[in-house]
């Protein structure tokens, strides 16, 4: 088997395609399930609380963070087993989507929840072996290659299946999901991390970390999250999350109950080319906040956002236009993606060496936790002031919360690191 440590280009490949599998699930959500609850006459209420369950597994992965880092399989390594056991549980769970009827919101959003479980698990220990494997610049190089990624499973999840399920239906388009899981998992299948020989090297920078046990780290983690840096960061990546969600589900009512259109127009526009733009912001968000600072980036991606919102809240008689729609989107998700970029730097920075890979995890699921928030707010929000109104605010509010974002991003050691590549 090829082994990740020692090759560079298979390794980043590999975190990206385990990145694109976490983004077909969310654009699946989000914009094809979204448009097809909408064309069947679902509230702006009912698609937000769906979104909201599919999300909030998210919020709560940090709890797999002690888990993954101190349990260890010497045959499979050590962040491996993981991945493995979480692609097997998603083909599972997406399969069992497949067996809810349309009409059943409720339990459908259970069943979401469920995927987002071990979807959320695969993304810790994906992030973790990142932490793990790279050094230096390489880190937010990284970061952005794999947010960009991301962004090609939402197209794939949003656009792909969102037309798929306006031609064939929904079934067809659950399969294709499942199946491409599938084939994320063959591919885990056949790497290894590192060589027997380096495995065996590492035991002994693991060791410490391991024997702490899940509930002694999680209390170095707690320590290490209310340091004020890291506390700062996560207060900053929270607020600035919710508004877009919540933007996001009022939009797609409007277009679609409001203005009529159809699920295939919606997933083609809000799901497609428009989401590839966040590749591309995101790879070079990774550069621009290794050479400029993650805290300028964040600043500047906000006030474009903010200005973006703005003059789209301005034009709502023309939201019927393809056009107009697709440079709300363009500009949304480029301003986005830059921001997201900009955190995890961040993230990964204040992180405490005895902690890291958990710790970063966490701190990502603080973002997750107001997705969800903000995909639920929707519907109060939606019933006291007109959408078209509610982005003029947000364009305001938002450049002002993303001053939150700490300029001093040097964390203090909290304890012993679990290996040379991760102080």
């Amino acid at each position: 088997m090829p082994t990740l440590s020692d090759h560079p280009r298979l390794r980043l490949a590999f975190l990206c395609l385990l990145y694109v599998g976490q983004g077909i699930p969310y654009g699946f959500v989000t914009v094809a399930l979204a448009a097809h609850l909408a064309a069947g006459g679902a509230t702006a209420a009912s698609i937000g609380g769906v979104i909201a369950m599919a999300v909030l597994p998210w919020s709560f992965k940090w709890a797999w963070g002690p888990v993954v880092d101190s349990g260890r399989l010497a045959w499979f390594g050590r962040r491996r087993p993981w991945l493995i056991i979480a692609q097997a549980m998603m083909i599972a769970t997406a399969a069992a989507i497949a067996l809810v009827p349309e009409t059943e919101i409720s339990s459908l959003g259970w069943v979401l929840l469920l995927h987002n479980v071990f979807v959320g698990l695969q993304d810790v220990a994906v992030d973790a072996l990142a932490v793990d494997q790279l050094e230096g610049r390489d880190r937010e190089r990284a970061s952005g290659m794999m947010y960009g990624s991301a962004y090609v499973g939402t197209f794939l999840g949003g656009a792909g299946l969102g037309i798929m399920t306006a031609r064939f239906g929904l079934p067809a388009a659950i399969a294709a999901m499942t199946a491409a899981q599938a084939a994320i998992l063959a591919v885990v299948l056949t790497v290894r991390e590192r060589s027997a020989a380096a495995a065996a090297s590492e035991g002994d920078h693991t060791t410490s970390h391991a024997s702490l046990g899940p509930l002694a780290m999680l209390r170095v983690l707690l320590r290490a999250m209310i340091a004020p840096q890291a506390l700062r960061a996560a207060v900053a990546a929270f607020l600035l999350k919710v508004l877009p969600a919540s933007l996001t589900v009022l939009v797609m009512v409007s277009l679609i109950e409001k203005l009529g259109w159809s699920q295939d127009r919606y997933a083609t526009v809000t799901g497609g080319a428009g989401v590839l733009l966040g590749l591309v912001a995101a790879v070079a968000a990774g550069f621009l906040a290794g050479r400029f600072g993650p805290r300028p980036t964040a600043i500047v991606a906000s006030l474009a956002l903010g200005a973006a919102w703005i003059a789209f809240g301005l034009a709502a008689r023309w939201w019927d236009s393809t056009g107009v729609v697709f440079g709300y989107v363009a500009a949304d998700t480029v301003c986005l993606a830059a921001t997201s970029v900009a955190l995890f730097s961040i993230f990964m920075r204040v992180a405490s060496p005895a902690v890291a890979a958990t710790q970063f995890t966490a701190s990502m699921a603080i973002m997750n936790l107001a997705t969800s928030f903000g995909s639920w707010l929707a519907g109060p929000l939606g019933e006291v002031i007109d959408t078209p109104t509610l982005f003029l605010v947000a364009g305001c509010v938002q450049p002002v919360l993303a001053a939150l974002v700490p300029d001093r991003t040097a964390a203090p050691s909290s304890g012993p690191s679990p290996s040379t590549s991760q102080t």
